[in-house]
């Protein structure tokens, strides 16, 4: 019976220097623990296992240390039996450590540069794949390896059509690559798709996305295995819905079978919050409201809670009078906290965005444009009649007339203001 274990994506030295930056090593430990429980001969790791390209000494380092330790467990190297690299053949037996990995975008440095994943193989601590095929021998078993590291993905397509993988003969085959794919990411400029995957090969591995999930190849109807990551990165909605782990395929069975094992991570709470209506006094109050709701439960780690405020504020107003600092300086010590106002519209903001299109339209002149956004900068400080003999002003430099003009303005608005409340 072949068993493996698969991780990916478990970005090494993330939030570094912040109270999460053990968080990536504790994940990763945690996953290979419980990979190690179910007695692999090897462990497949499908890139972005570092943060950074060019990581810092302590977490590259600390990396090592881990490596080192995982070698140390499993004790027993692969034998290579045959090496297929750049179209040519090599039948001379090897043996290598029983990690294989492949980079991923995180890692990807130029050509003839060093990244950190081949730093590990320099150092004998895993064997890294790039557009490569390997037969091992494990026992009296035989499992091909092929692997294809993350490229840059405009040349995706082409460079897995270069390298046209084909499966060994002599035992089940297990390909690795790390892009993006349509079917599975958000809409991107330049991505993979399924069929683009060679159709003759047991199961497909995929690393880059962070959720996990399965499909099957279109043609072949061989299981695709998205797998995730092992710690959140963005704090999106999609990772607060599913669980991080790694995966361990059996080989030997009639069918094999694919295991899901979840490991403990931080809890992330993410929710989409509407403040249509609602005033910026209101959205704070509101928003610390549901902040509690959230914390009521006890959590082993302190948690991570995402709210992404949507809607539109009551005319008057724009996402700039929300202000959060304070709400975020006090639940700092309860969680991880991060509150996006970006997704907010107001009348305000549709005016700006108006302003701009008719600026690319040509519908307004520079004069134009410039006394509008004045006059919004100073809203009903001044009358319209004002505005334009300031405008004029500051456009030929007279900044002390200028001021002169600004100050007489809004003395008169606000004795004008008086003697409304006062007949009032």
């Amino acid at each position: 019976m072949l068993k493996v274990a698969v991780i990916s994506d478990t970005h090494l030295g993330f939030a570094y220097g912040t109270e999460r930056q053990d968080d990536s090593f504790i994940n990763f430990e945690q996953a290979f623990n419980n990979a190690v429980r179910e007695q692999p001969q090897a462990i497949l790791l499908g890139g972005d296992i570092f943060h950074d390209r060019i990581p810092k000494q302590e977490i590259l380092g600390r990396a090592i240390e881990l490596f080192t330790k995982m070698n140390r467990v499993m004790k027993k190297k692969l034998t290579v039996i045959r090496k297929i690299k750049d179209g040519k053949v090599e039948l001379e037996k090897y043996q290598i450590p029983p990690i294989i990995a492949i980079w991923g975008t995180h890692e990807r440095r130029h050509k003839g540069s060093t990244n950190p994943v081949q730093i590990l193989e320099k150092a004998g601590l895993l064997y890294c794949l790039h557009a490569e095929s390997i037969l091992l021998e494990i026992d009296t078993d035989k499992l091909g390896v092929h692997g294809l590291s993350g490229v840059p993905e405009p040349y995706a397509k082409d460079t897995l059509r270069t390298w046209s993988p084909a499966p060994f003969k002599e035992g089940p085959n297990i390909l690795m690559i790390h892009q993006n794919f349509k079917e599975i990411m958000p809409p991107v400029e330049h991505y993979l798709e399924f069929k683009d995957l060679p159709k003759d090969f047991n199961v497909y591995l995929l690393g880059h996305i962070h959720n996990t999930s399965q499909n099957k190849h279109p043609i072949s109807k061989n299981p695709i295995i998205t797998v995730g990551s092992t710690v959140s990165t963005q704090m999106q909605k999609s990772e607060s819905e599913t669980e991080k782990g790694l995966y361990v395929l059996e080989f030997g069975r009639l069918q094999g079978g694919i295991k899901f094992i979840p490991i403990n991570t931080r809890k992330l709470i993410y929710e989409d919050f509407d403040i249509t209506g609602n005033k910026p006094s209101d959205v704070y109050f509101k928003l610390a409201e549901k902040i509690d709701a959230h914390l009521k439960k006890r959590y082993e780690l302190k948690p991570m809670v995402r709210i992404r405020l949507v809607g539109k504020l009551p005319d008057g107003f724009s996402p700039e009078d929300i202000k959060l600092s304070k709400l975020i300086k006090e639940y700092s010590d309860k969680c991880i906290i991060s509150l996006d106002k970006s997704k907010i519209s107001s009348s305000e903001l549709e005016k700006g965005s108006q302003l701009l299109q008719d600026i690319k339209q040509n519908k307004f002149s520079v004069d134009k444009v410039g006394l509008e956004i004045l006059s919004r900068s100073l809203r009903n400080a001044v009358s319209q009649e004002k505005l334009h003999n300031l405008f004029e002003l500051l456009s030929v430099g007279e900044l002390e007339k200028a001021e002169q003009e600004l100050n007489s303005g809004v003395k008169n608005a606000q004795e004008n203001k008086i003697a409304e409340l006062e007949s009032a």
